[in-house]
């Protein structure tokens, strides 16, 4: 039989094999879709985030001003992502905390300080004050002439209506009212609504011309609820016409009525300027620091709001909040515990250093910005040059130390705005001026656009205990913005004592720099090294090109072993621990420093250049962490997968040997090739099958949605033609079917795990150690996974015109060599089986020479000669007496001469000496008693 017919019945055999094992046929077919319907049910809980375009804050260095450095330390730490321009990025603008507390009270102090046209005006409105005051003084308004009420009233008045109206006062009673006699400084006692009903109940106010109106008048004024005086005040004081009430005031206390209505006028538009500005308080930033900022209870969140103007987020490791309360629990226990009796700035602060450090979610700001904050710059050598360079460096820190001194400059000379603001003389009689119903009429029509009233002013300036405000009057004054003022800067003296502005320490060579900055890291009081090159020991100032180098710890800046990721993914490196160690470690920051004292220290300017650094923006991009863990799951996931059928194969190989069904199929003339092609083709149309649903499955259920199913479905089958021929190879060694099923799958899982390493080491391994390493099929499998990963991350996804190419710039190891080398391993695989099995084919079969492949008589076969030596069988006469002649005219198929077989130790011989003939188109049986050696020779 030619080989196709061997090979079409061994597959029918097969065939039927399969069939009858309907059980393990359908086990196998599933099993490996089993693990992949986890693998979409777990793509399906875990989507890919679309993230949006980020955006960044501009960070600002050391020369840009101490508020925007401490701002941009401060407020961007965690280094925030926002999906819109930032302000930092519009040009011409560069701050992005302009919305802060302490911003706004710098530009508000700026504005009101360089503006010399309020004080000059406030010094005018004194004087003006001081005389209307003088005049008041000077005069006995209570000697004067009464004026009827209708003429300090407007033209258009609508006060006699109200009462009739709203109070349901008969028009005759109206009119007694509007005629009664009034003097102009009665007007004037009208100001307060609490004591409005007692001024009109005692008849004092006005005067009528028969007693009947009088007693009228008291019992329609004494019967008003309080709610109906208020009211009555109001429309009163909106009807009283300023102009009139000055004339009628200076007719009836004999003053000249153009100076004084002129002086009165002059007033008002003096003061006008300065309660403009009075106004800006009631929503200035220093109001809002005293609703808002709480140090004691709530330092974090004070200090976020006094420097960023916002709720605070500032991270540890990018994902922790930090506790405030937990944060003012350690604070104030620390502070108890270290000297509750001393209150000294040293005890401050290393109760402020203790909490910080004890408290989880501050201890990574803390790490951060300690160095920064109290740690120390060496610099080498000691010349005149180097310490001119210096000097100028450090005035960032000089600067710093201004604050102080503010804040020292406001402890000393505060009771001073305190007693002005309280008792001074203008100050109060501001808050007589703003009680008279007059002046506040007409100061109400000036600040009629701006949304303020004469009562809001008056309100803001309260001097009385809080306990006595009038009811609807606002809780905070002018009271609320000195203490809130005062609590900053004290907590601001406090905390820049804390810190060490000294910066700069002198080394003479650089070995022993690096001596005492191995000290100072022990202490964690390192910040930095400075090595200036080329300047001459006696040089009085810098050389024209000044040569530096910064010498760091390396923990706080970044790795330089490699340029860049060898391999691209979507994502800007906008880690604030990992991505931005220039910045937070404080080299950028230590860079910028002495660059601007070389440049002041050449130029001797000292205008100031402030630098800030802008992160550039990242388009929008589908993160997705699915994606990235998959190509180290996958291979994983096709070993398990297979796994059964692996077992299943290796045991159908070795059973076929063990009950030596093989070695009678080679008997009755099949050959070795039919029978291991047979058994290929049989697992490799059992594996197609879920190969096929396995790629559909990764496509449309969204594992691999970039990726070409085709590609997939390709690269699969060429991983089953690896795994086929990796089972042919394992299954020679084991002579036994069930152990091959046990220990064959061992080793099929164990042949897996280098990929581990390999995954691993991939970033260092060289290209040719990744072809080494690949002679495993399952680790050039795991690369073609890796790749087609990659390419997916990038959502680009392998296809037919990529698999050439490698995802990562510079590699050589591409989808397509994985491809090839798995083809390369099959045929490893099979030349490794196929010499095992010839040269140990096991207890059955005829093992052959170690050097086989080199011998023409395997390749070519040899020729059968007839055999010219003597029968044994008729030579021998011993053997003729015990044996019938040979038949007559048969033919012998086989014929055996001195056959022995002896067992292991050679002391148990089984045949000893056998010859004899099996003869053509007969059939012949062995008899014999037990141990006769009837066995082995029939196996022989």
């Amino acid at each position: 039989m030619d080989f196709l017919g061997q090979l079409r019945l061994l597959l029918w055999k097969n065939f039927l094999l399969r069939k009858r094992q309907k059980v393990r046929l359908v086990i196998e077919l599933i099993w490996p879709l089993f693990l992949f319907f986890i693998l979409v049910w777990v793509r399906s809980t875990n989507q890919p985030f679309y993230k949006g375009q980020c955006h960044y804050p501009n960070k600002a260095m050391p020369s840009a001003g101490v508020l925007p450095w401490l701002q941009s330390m401060m407020c961007n730490i965690d280094n925030p992502c926002v999906n819109y321009p930032t302000p930092g990025e519009t040009p011409g603008q560069v701050n992005n905390f302009n919305s802060s507390i302490l911003a706004g009270m710098l530009i508000e102090l700026q504005s009101t300080i360089s503006n010399k046209t309020v004080l000059s005006k406030f010094r005018q409105l004194s004087n003006d004050i001081n005389q209307l005051t003088l005049i008041l003084q000077n005069t006995n308004p209570g000697n004067g002439r009464p004026v009827p009420l209708r003429r300090v009233l407007k033209d258009n008045e609508t006060f006699t209506r109200y009462l009739k109206e709203n109070l349901s006062i008969s028009a005759s009673d109206a009119e007694s009212i509007m005629s009664a006699q009034i003097r102009p400084s009665k007007v004037m006692g009208l100001s307060m609504d609490d004591n409005l009903k007692d001024i009109l109940c005692n008849g004092t106010v006005l005067e009528f011309n028969s007693t009947a109106d009088q007693e009228t008048f008291e019992k329609i004024s004494c019967s008003l609820t309080p709610k109906e005086i208020t009211e009555t005040g109001n429309v009163f004081r909106q009807n009283v016409d300023s102009q009139k009430l000055a004339s009628t005031f200076a007719q009836a206390t004999n003053l000249n009525p153009a100076e004084t209505f002129g002086l009165v006028r002059k007033t008002t538009a003096d003061v006008l300027p300065v309660l403009q500005e009075i106004s800006k308080l009631q929503n200035s930033m220093l109001l809002n620091a005293a609703n808002s900022l709480d140090f004691r209870s709530d330092m974090i969140g004070s200090i976020n709001l006094l420097l960023c103007g916002k709720e605070p987020n500032i991270n540890s490791t990018n994902s922790r909040n930090i506790s405030t309360s937990g944060f003012m629990a350690n604070f104030t226990k620390n502070e108890t515990q270290t000297n509750p009796n001393n209150n000294s700035s040293s005890d401050f602060c290393q109760t402020l250093v203790d909490t910080l450090e004890n408290t989880p979610g501050l201890r990574y700001a803390w790490s951060t910005f300690r160095p920064l904050l109290q740690g120390k710059v060496l610099y080498t050598p000691d010349t005149v040059a180097t310490r001119l360079i210096v000097k100028e460096a450090n005035k960032t820190f000089n600067a710093i130390a201004m604050l102080k001194e503010l804040a020292g400059a406001w402890e000393t000379q505060g009771h001073k705005i305190w007693d002005f603001m309280q008792d001074g003389a203008q100050i109060n009689s501001l808050r007589a001026l703003l009680k008279n119903p007059a002046f506040a009429t007409a100061l109400n029509l000036q600040l009629g656009r701006t949304g303020w009233t004469a009562e809001s002013l008056a309100n803001f300036l309260y001097n009385g205990p809080p306990e006595d405000r009038p009811p609807g009057m606002p809780a905070n004054d002018w009271r609320d913005v000195f203490n809130s003022t005062s609590k900053a800067l004290e907590m601001l003296a406090q905390f820049i004592g804390c810190l060490d502005l000294d910066k700069f320490e002198a080394a003479p060579t650089e070995a022993i720099l690096v001596e005492e900055s191995l000290r100072l890291l022990k202490e964690e009081k390192f910040w930095a090294g400075i090595v200036f090159e080329d300047i001459a020991p006696e040089a009085s100032h810098p050389p024209p090109l000044v040569k530096y180098k910064i010498r760091m710890d390396i923990d706080e800046v970044e790795r330089t072993n490699k340029v860049k990721d060898r391999s691209w993914a979507p994502g800007a490196r906008d880690h604030s621990y990992n991505d931005m160690r220039y910045v937070w470690g404080g080299f950028a920051y230590l860079k910028d420093m002495i660059d601007h004292g070389i440049i002041r220290t050449h130029t001797a300017k000292s205008q100031p250049l402030g630098v800030f650094v802008q992160q550039m923006p990242y388009p929008c991009y589908v993160d997705d962490g699915f994606i990235r863990g998959i190509g180290g799951m996958l291979p994983m996931f096709l070993v398990l997968a297979f796994m059964f059928t692996v077992c299943m194969t290796m045991k159908d190989l070795v059973l076929e040997k063990e009950l030596r069904l093989k070695e009678v199929l080679r008997a009755v003339g099949v050959g070795n090739g039919p029978l291991w092609l047979a058994r290929f083709i049989e697992n490799f149309a059992l594996l197609v099958v879920p190969c096929a649903i396995i790629s559909v499955m990764v496509k449309y259920g969204k594992v691999l949605r970039y990726s070409d199913p085709s590609v997939i479905f390709v690269f699969l089958l060429v991983f089953c033609i690896a795994t086929i021929m990796q089972c042919f190879m394992i299954s020679v060694f084991f002579s036994k079917a069930n152990l091959a099923a046990a220990c064959g799958g061992l080793i099929y899982f164990v042949l897996y795990l280098p990929h581990v390493l390999a995954f691993a080491w991939r970033d260092v391994m060289a290209f040719r150690v990744k072809i080494l390493v690949s002679l495993l099929s399952c680790v050039a499998f795991g690369y073609g996974c890796e790749n087609f990963s990659r390419y997916e991350e990038q959502g680009i996804g392998i296809q037919w015109s990529n698999i050439a190419s490698s995802p990562e710039e510079g590699e050589r190891y591409s989808f397509l060599v994985s491809i090839i080398m798995m083809l390369i391993d099959s045929l490893i695989y099979w030349l490794i089986t196929w010499y095992i099995e010839n040269v140990f084919p096991g207890q059955f079969g005829i093992p052959k020479p170690w050097y086989f492949p080199f011998s023409a008589s395997y390749w070519c076969g040899t020729s059968v000669t007839p055999d010219a030596g003597p029968d044994l069988l008729k030579v021998s006469g011993e053997l003729n007496d015990y044996m019938e002649p040979a038949p007559p005219n048969m033919k012998a198929g086989v014929s055996i001469r001195n056959l022995v077989k002896i067992y292991k130790t050679g002391k148990k011989v089984a045949v000893d000496g056998l010859s004899m003939d099996f003869y053509e188109d007969q059939i012949t049986s062995f008899l014999g008693h037990n141990g006769a050696g009837k066995r082995p020779q029939c196996l022989f």
